[in-house]
C-alpha cells in the first residue's frame, strides 16, 4: 500500500491551499515517488488503497478520492477528529 509523505501544493499560505502533487513510497520508510493529485485519485477509484505517513509523528489516515460540487478531483484523508492526520499537515516540498 502507498503511503504519500510529503505534498506540494498550490496557494500555500492561503486560505486557498490544496494539493496539487505527492511523494509517497510502498512502504513508510522506502523511496519516494512523485505523482499528480489526479493520479493518485484515478488510482484510488480503481481500488488502490493510500494512507498518509508523517514521518515525525507517525501519525497515518486513509486516503479518499473525491469530487467537489464543481467537479474537481481531489483527494483528502477519512474524517477521523484528529486534525494532524490531514494531508496538509505532511510536510511540504
Amino acid at each position: 500500500m502507498p503511503f504519500i509523505r510529503s505534498v506540494r501544493v498550490a496557494h500555500p499560505g492561503t486560505t486557498n491551499e490544496h494539493v496539487v502533487e505527492v511523494r509517497y513510497s510502498t512502504t513508510t520508510t522506502g523511496p519516494l515517488r512523485a505523482g499528480t493529485r489526479e493520479a493518485v485519485h484515478a488510482a484510488i477509484r480503481r481500488g488502490e488503497r493510500f494512507r498518509t505517513f508523517d514521518e515525525r509523528t507517525h501519525n497515518q489516515a486513509d486516503v479518499v478520492a473525491r469530487v467537489s460540487p464543481r467537479g474537481t478531483r481531489y483527494i483528502a484523508t477519512v474524517a477521523n477528529g484528529r486534525e494532524t492526520d490531514n494531508l496538509l499537515h505532511l510536510p511540504r516540498h
